[in-house]
């Protein structure tokens, strides 16, 4: 029996790499925002349409309902344990702009668990997301190799960091990077440009962090996702 008969209204997980940024919000209070989703990037799920699986893509729209009715989501550690911030609370923001899912947690430093998080954070160990949902409703192409999910529920489900996610197409520090590029100047910009090489992922990593400490005094490093996704973004 085809499996993706039975994903609609089922609990699912999808990891993904996605920014985040980590700063501190006076002495007892640890600020993280990042994106738990993208938007119009295709992934691959059980390992993709040439392994009998599909080619997955999130609408722009699919979350709008199910934050308009105030869904209940905690922010969690790997799908597991108890929340480090929550909706219902108030410690917790979700909202969507024209790139995904952005989540904003203000985390107590006085949680053992927040001040073993934040340290992996601050130093780039951990520094991808994920979230779980119920699909509501769904597009398939004719061949049932693409799933355009355009309707979603977030309530009860959760966003999570994660150690490792699936879909490269964003990556810690990427918010920085784009803000910083998109402030820059086109004396700046040329530089970025001629200093990323895009034949070697992690000399364009190295470079884009140089560049990033010089022109705007970012703390956070980016990953090799990230060089590349402002690699395209300059080309």
């Amino acid at each position: 029996m085809d499996r993706r008969s039975d994903l609609l209204g089922t609990r699912e997980r999808r990891l993904m790499t996605a920014p985040m940024q980590v700063r501190a919000d006076g002495d007892d209070t640890l600020v993280v925002e990042g994106y738990a989703s993208v938007f119009e990037s295709p992934y691959d799920i059980w390992g993709g349409p040439d392994k009998g699986g599909f080619t997955e893509i999130i609408d722009r729209r699919a979350f709008d309902k199910t934050l308009k009715s105030n869904a209940d989501v905690p922010l969690l550690l790997n799908h597991g344990g108890m929340p480090l911030a929550r909706t219902k609370s108030g410690t917790l923001q979700l909202s969507t702009d024209k790139h995904g899912l952005k989540m904003r947690a203000e985390l107590d430093r006085r949680d053992p668990e927040v001040q073993s998080l934040g340290v992996k954070l601050e130093r780039g160990d951990m520094d991808e997301m994920s979230f779980a949902f119920y699909a509501i409703r769904e597009q398939w192409d004719d061949e049932k190799a693409e799933r355009r999910l355009t309707e979603v529920s977030i309530h009860k489900g959760d966003v999570s960091i994660v150690n490792y996610g699936a879909n490269s197409a964003t990556s810690v520090g990427l918010v920085d990077a784009v803000r910083a590029l998109a402030e820059a100047d086109e004396s700046e910009l040329a530089a970025a440009r001629s200093s990323l090489d895009r034949a070697e992922a992690e000399a364009a990593q190295r470079h884009l962090n140089a560049y990033l400490r010089a022109q705007r005094g970012a703390r956070t490093t980016t990953s090799l996702a990230a060089a590349r996704a402002v690699i395209e973004g300059l080309a």
